[in-house]
């Protein structure tokens, strides 16, 4: 990352280890900076949530050192773009690319109650409620992309 001057889209990054002490933390920040920065708490509730949702994935199936979360704000699209990347393994991101499709193809409502009745039959201990709940809660768009072993989802806010 390099400061730039005359920057009209605000932004945060941060990177750092793949640590669950971690979440807390930035979840907390972002709320906080997204509150001040959208003057809008429940917003700003909504994309911390999304934030540690997907920081809690990059962290389960990450594979080597490295966390990025990003935030880009476009007030003239009326936009927010949030994104997170990690290192991880081909297997690992293709059960993401698949349920993330899955996600998004079909009514957001729909498939969050889907998703939780799955869970609840789960013995693993795991729900994998995460992206569904990102979707529900914001109408959100998500995306998914890759760069060999580099993972990146995205979650692009309507904010009108």
């Amino acid at each position: 990352m390099e400061l730039s001057k005359n920057i009209k889209d605000g932004f945060i990054e941060l990177v750092f280890g793949p640590r669950w002490t971690y979440i807390a933390a930035v979840r907390s920040f972002l709320q906080s900076f997204l509150a001040i920065a959208l003057t809008d708490c429940k917003k700003a509730d909504v994309i911390s949530m999304a934030a540690s949702e997907l920081l809690e994935n990059a962290v389960k199936y990450a594979s080597e050192e490295g966390t990025k979360v990003a935030v880009e704000h476009k007030p003239e699209e009326s936009k927010l773009y949030l994104s997170v990347e990690n290192f991880s393994t081909p297997t690992n991101w293709e059960v993401l690319k698949n349920e993330i499709d899955r996600i998004n193809n079909g009514n957001p409502e729909e498939v969050y109650l889907m998703k939780m009745a799955e869970a609840a039959l789960r013995t693993d201990g795991g729900s994998q409620l995460g992206l569904a709940r990102i979707r529900y809660e914001s109408n959100a768009e998500i995306k998914f992309s890759t760069d060999n072993d580099l993972v990146k989802v995205s979650v692009i806010f309507d904010l009108k």
